[in-house]
C-alpha cells in the first residue's frame, strides 16, 4: 500500500511540479534505485523505452517561444524548447523506471489485491470493484499457462505441416488458434488444469 502511494504521490509531483531542478533530482533517486534491482529486469525493454524518449525530446525541441539557441525560421530551439523537452523527457524517465521499481517491490498479483482493498468501498455505491480486481488477479496468473498452451499447440501443429506462404500461416494462426481460445474460456478448469499437469476428475 504505502509503496503505491509513493508512486501515485511521485506521478503526481511530476505534472504539478515543473521545476527542471525537481525533475533532474526525481530522474536521479529513480536511478539510483535501480541500482537495486537485477540487472535484466533494468535491461528489459530498453531499447523502446529509449526511443519513445528520445521521441518524446526530439518532439518538444521545437515550436517553442523564447531565446534562439541554435537554428532560425521554422526550426529553431529556444531555450524554452529546451526546457520544456528535458521536463517532459524526464517524467517520463521517472514514471516508466518508477513503475519497473514498483512491480519490483511489490508483484502484480499483489498489487492488484491492494488495489481491491481501497477500491473496496466503492460496492457501497454498487461498483464491482472487488469482483473487477479479482477477475484482473485470475487473468494475470493465467496468463502465462495460456501463452505457454498457445505456443506449444502451434509448434505442433506447424512442425506437422509443410514451409507455407505468409498469408498462408496467418490463416492457419488464426484458424488454430480460435478453438483454443473457445475452450479456455468454455471450460477454464479443465483447460488450465491440462496445462498444470492435473488430473482431471
Amino acid at each position: 500500500m504505502i509503496f503505491i502511494l509513493l508512486y501515485v504521490l511521485l506521478a503526481a509531483s511530476l505534472f504539478l511540479v515543473r521545476d527542471i531542478h525537481y525533475h533532474l533530482a526525481a530522474a536521479a533517486g529513480v536511478t539510483l534505485s535501480l541500482l537495486f534491482l537485477p540487472r535484466k529486469m533494468v535491461k528489459g525493454g530498453l531499447v523502446p523505452i529509449t526511443v519513445f524518449l528520445l521521441f518524446t525530446f526530439c518532439g518538444n525541441l521545437f515550436f517553442h517561444s523564447g531565446r534562439i539557441l541554435y537554428g532560425s525560421g521554422f526550426l529553431s530551439i529556444t531555450d524554452e524548447g529546451l526546457v520544456a523537452a528535458n521536463v517532459r523527457t524526464l517524467r517520463l524517465f521517472s514514471m516508466i523506471y518508477g513503475a519497473k521499481i514498483l512491480t519490483f517491490v511489490l508483484p502484480p498479483e499483489r498489487m492488484i489485491g491492494v488495489l481491491g482493498r481501497v477500491f473496496s468501498p466503492l460496492e457501497r455505491i454498487g461498483i464491482p470493484a472487488g469482483e473487477l480486481f479479482s477477475v484482473m488477479g485470475l487473468t494475470l496468473k493465467s496468463f502465462p499457462l495460456l501463452t505457454s498452451r498457445v505456443s506449444k499447440a502451434y509448434r505442433e501443429n506447424m512442425d506437422n505441416r509443410e514451409s507455407e506462404g505468409f498469408r498462408s500461416r496467418i490463416k492457419h494462426l488464426v484458424s488454430f488458434l480460435l478453438p483454443v481460445f473457445v475452450d479456455s474460456i468454455r471450460s477454464p478448469e479443465d483447460f488450465f488444469g491440462d496445462e498444470k499437469g492435473e488430473v482431471k476428475e
